[in-house]
């Protein structure tokens, strides 16, 4: 799942008039038009963006508790690490 927020360069709490003029911006510094019109479909209505929100925000709860099985003594027993995969951040180049 692609973290449009981040990649904007805006916080979870963003405006949507700061929404509007970071995808405007991102428009006219990139060729991945699809990339911007997902992200434009997702941000721009706020039911899918506060689902959106949610789950970038479950996620974050993840990664941190997946930090704590670095520890020699924790134990991977629900396998978080193979769950959070799928939420990997793609290259962002």
């Amino acid at each position: 799942m692609r973290n449009y927020l981040r990649r904007l360069e805006l916080t979870r709490k963003a405006h949507s008039s700061e929404i509007e003029a970071a995808i405007k911006a991102s428009m006219e510094d990139t060729l991945d038009v699809q990339s911007v019109a997902d992200a434009e479909s997702i941000l721009g209505d706020s039911i899918v963006r506060t689902y959106y929100e949610r789950t970038h925000l479950q996620y974050e709860a993840i990664a941190a508790a997946i930090d704590c099985l670095d520890s020699p003594i924790a134990k991977d027993t629900q396998e978080w690490g193979a769950r959070v995969v799928e939420f990997e951040d793609e290259d962002l180049d």
